[in-house]
């Protein structure tokens, strides 16, 4: 090699690094959240799919396929689904897979193969950052042990935008954690939904009349007595977190999102807890307000025309919503509102400063790149409001500084409340 060519080198690298840092890469990230979910269908299908409204349905005839990765998978239940998202050009889609899909979890840093997931259409959430942001702060309090990220969703490789990948729940408390059975909790405390594990079929009986006690007791009893009933039905250590981060987050809408699942817990089995559907918060008021039909039944007739009606009737409490009876008793008994207190000082001390930057950070990285895809982001002209870049990063930012300073201000009214014994 020449002196003169041995001199060029240096010249040639230092081109090579201001040529990769001047080219944009618009694809998303190189692991699973790169890879798209193209489900393969007739052309009827897909136009059903995307023009159908309010239709919750099962595609079949034939069986839609699913490209992802460079493989092919089959099958065996492809569904419409969701609430009010049935009324949007983008559908939420319930699958069951016919070949496993193996997937990475990088925060339990396993591998191993999905059967049934839930891709999620986020039509409600506004730059896609609220279903993050909320998974994030349940990891962190350990209500969240399923599988979630972030990814595009194509129909015969026609994006469909960015969708939230859950692993089913009904299938990882049933199948991984051999739940007996897990209930979706309806308004006035219905049971929205119901699964058993086969081997419970002949006590599915007993678990729903469980599930209705934790209701039947309310009226029934007060302070320790209560609290000690409603301990033998369900985790109310779990229950109390979950609603401090309802409380944190503002959610606008969580009586009929949630799971309860059987568990064993200090050698005795109980209902555990698990959120759902985190698309309705930083609410400017909880959901009560006035939606009469919301309100739970046990304790009569509750109406509420603002939120001074519910401060005049709970007092001023730290919860953000007393329309399910069992939330509301929380409120209402001095003794249970204080073990409740216990649990939220424990969650604020716990999501500090630098988890709440983590958790966003997190958000952004996760999110962030699909920004780069024109065609992935203007899909979000079928959801309630649409998205771009600078609005991505500017909730962002707000949405940061806002959770620090609600967080700070919920440790400040605990501790002017507490009368812990």
């Amino acid at each position: 090699m020449t002196r003169l060519s041995i001199s060029l080198i240096p010249v040639v690298l230092l081109i090579l690094l201001l040529a990769g840092s001047c080219v944009k890469d618009p694809s998303p990230p190189s692991g699973q959240e790169g890879k798209a979910f193209n489900f393969i269908v007739t052309e009827q299908q897909r136009q059903h799919i995307n023009s159908s409204r309010g239709e919750q349905y099962e595609i079949s005839d034939p069986l839609p396929r699913l490209d992802y990765g460079g493989s092919e998978y089959t099958i065996d239940r492809f569904e419409i689904r969701g609430d009010n998202t049935l009324n949007f050009e983008r559908k939420g889609f319930g699958v069951n897979m016919g070949d496993k899909i193996i997937l990475y979890n990088r925060f339990s840093g396993t591998e191993r193969k999905y059967e049934e997931f839930k891709l999620l259409a986020m039509v409600y959430d506004y730059t896609y950052i609220e279903n993050s942001v909320a998974t994030g702060l349940l990891r962190e309090a350990e209500l969240w042990p399923v599988l979630s990220f972030f990814n595009e969703v194509r129909l015969n490789g026609r994006t469909q935008g960015l969708y939230h990948f859950i692993e089913d729940p009904v299938e990882y408390f049933i199948e991984r954690e051999n739940s007996s059975c897990v209930v979706r909790r309806g308004y006035d405390h219905a049971i929205k939904s119901f699964d058993i594990n086969p081997v419970q079929l002949q006590n599915e009986g007993l678990y729903r009349a469980r599930f209705r006690n934790i209701y039947n007791i309310l009226p029934e009893y007060s302070g320790q007595q209560l609290f000690d009933s409603l301990s033998a039905y369900i985790d109310l250590e779990q229950y109390f977190t979950k609603l401090s981060i309802d409380l944190l987050l503002k959610n606008g809408d969580y009586t009929d999102e949630i799971f309860f699942y059987s568990k064993v817990k200090d050698g005795k089995e109980m209902f555990g807890v698990f959120p759902w559907d985190y698309d309705d918060l930083f609410s400017d008021e909880p959901h009560e307000i006035g939606n009469w039909w919301a309100t739970g039944t046990v304790f009569g007739s509750r109406k509420y025309s603002s939120v001074e009606d519910v401060v005049a009737d709970v007092g001023n409490k730290l919860l953000f919503s007393v329309e399910d009876d069992l939330d509301y008793i929380i409120a209402k008994d001095e003794y249970i509102y204080q073990k409740y207190l216990l649990t939220l000082k424990s969650v604020m001390e716990k999501v500090d400063m630098n988890r709440i930057d983590m958790i966003f950070d997190m958000t952004l990285e996760d999110i962030g790149p699909f920004y780069d895809n024109d065609s992935i982001i203007a899909q979000a002209k079928y959801d309630v409001q649409a998205t771009s870049r600078s609005l991505f990063l500017d909730n962002l930012a707000r949405k940061r500084q806002m959770l620090k300073d609600r967080r700070n201000w919920i440790s400040g009214e605990i501790d002017s409340r507490k009368n812990f014994k």
